[in-house]
């Protein structure tokens, strides 16, 4: 008996995207990407204490002092915009508090 090739053999990328459709970015990625964002937009180096990112509910709570807090609050949409480029818009926080 004689075996059938395939049309075209598999790309092997092919074979992640059910991993790509499920997985999103850990905590540690977003928020130094935050990091990176808001001292290149605003100017402004933050610490990793000083963010909280919930991947479950993509929250980014920030925790900065209240002129820190209300210089990124002023600027959201933009850093929201930022990191929906660098993320993409799946890992991508859509809210910040």
């Amino acid at each position: 008996m004689r075996r059938i090739p395939k049309d075209a053999p598999t790309k092997i990328g092919d074979l992640f995207d059910v991993y790509r459709k499920r997985l999103r970015a850990p905590e540690g990625s977003v928020t130094s990407a935050v990091i990176e964002v808001v001292e290149d937009v605003i100017g402004i180096p933050l610490d990793k204490k000083s963010l909280a990112y919930s991947p479950q509910t993509k929250i980014l709570t920030i925790k900065a002092s209240g002129m820190v807090k209300t210089e990124i609050l002023l600027r959201k949409e933009e850093i929201l915009t930022h990191l929906k480029g660098r993320l993409g818009p799946k890992n991508a926080p859509t809210t910040i508090l």
